[in-house]
């Protein structure tokens, strides 16, 4: 196994361990919030929304974030 075949291993592994934290977090919120435990559509349905959302929100964050950059002007 080469060194980059290594870290992409270990960086994929890291997003779908990331992915089933989400899930997890996922079905206890709606447990607590429905009182029974939620099937396995729901908790699909409420993670994608919630990836969804994330991206939606971070991404306009980063924006403008990016927009503002470019118009600081050096200090030296």
């Amino acid at each position: 196994m080469s060194f980059e075949t290594v870290i992409v291993t270990i960086l994929t592994c890291a997003a779908e361990q990331k992915k089933r934290l989400l899930k997890a977090k996922v079905a206890v919120a709606l447990q607590s919030e429905l009182g029974r435990a939620p099937n396995k559509e729901e908790i699909e349905e409420v993670t994608l929304l919630a990836r969804v959302l994330f991206k939606a929100i971070l991404g306009l964050h980063y924006k403008r974030k990016e927009q503002k950059n470019p118009r600081q002007v050096a200090i030296f």
